[in-house]
């Protein structure tokens, strides 16, 4: 097993308006969308952390890999114990073993700030970058609307750009002695395959776009194109375990 020091940058865009709630009112809103002390919004590294987790855990299960559920408390106290820790534990930690990785939130890039500025004024056009839509409460029961349950939601608009962070050390297994390691890999396919983010995804709301902007290995750039070329080398991964026990 290698522990390497990997930095990846990436950029997501929204294809449709998005919700990253905070979990207060403000003002008139029932709901409202995370923003950073200068007002911009932004997605929360948090966030990104829990759907990239689960985007993994599927595509972990697509290679025929055990993945178990975090909020499996006998699960991750077994591989506490043992050395039998999962490929996506590997990456996200449990709630007994914390990872190693950090995900820094992503930011509102510097020429989208520049959107919802006027000439001479700062920020004069900020209140542009979120929209407001009426919603209803559905009965999950009778599949109608709830009494008394219409609010308000804030939404980012669609098109907003961020750009984030994601770096730390990672454990794993290497492919070869040329190529990155199988938890690595999978982080970048998820990162990859995942296209939405935030409440309201059953209506289509938060699919983006994301881009890779540039990953390093131990201070080395790795061309992201050639590194998935090797995706369907995931099913080796338990062979590769149990041959280092």
């Amino acid at each position: 097993m290698q522990r390497d020091f990997i930095n990846i940058d990436y950029q997501i865009q929204f294809d449709t308006p998005f919700h990253l709630g905070t979990g207060f009112r403000r003002g008139l809103l029932d709901r409202s969308v995370c923003r950073d002390t200068d007002d911009y919004l932004y997605v929360p590294g948090s966030t990104l952390k829990g759907v990239l987790r689960e985007k993994c855990e599927q595509l972990a299960h697509l290679f025929d890999l055990r993945a178990v559920s975090p909020h499996n408390d006998q699960a991750a106290m077994m591989a506490y114990f043992s050395d039998d820790t999962d490929i996506v534990d590997r990456i996200f930690g449990s709630r007994y073993k914390p990872g190693e990785l950090y995900f820094d939130n992503a930011t509102l890039t510097a020429e989208d700030q520049e959107l919802f500025n006027s000439r001479g004024i700062s920020k004069r056009y900020i209140h542009l970058q979120t929209e407001t839509r009426i919603q209803t409460s559905i009965s999950r029961v009778l599949g109608t609307v709830r009494e008394q349950a219409l609010f308000q939601s804030e939404f980012g608009i669609k098109t907003l750009c961020f750009k984030g962070e994601i770096y730390g050390h990672l454990e794993g297994f290497h492919i070869d002695e040329n190529l990155c390691s199988y938890s690595l890999l999978l982080l970048v396919a998820g990162i990859c395959a995942n296209d939405q983010i935030g409440a309201n995804k059953s209506t289509g709301m938060g699919r983006y776009s994301c881009e890779i902007l540039e990953l390093k290995i131990n201070d080395a750039s790795i061309a992201i194109a050639s590194l998935l070329e090797n995706l369907s080398d995931l099913v080796l991964y338990q062979t590769a375990q149990e041959d280092a026990k």
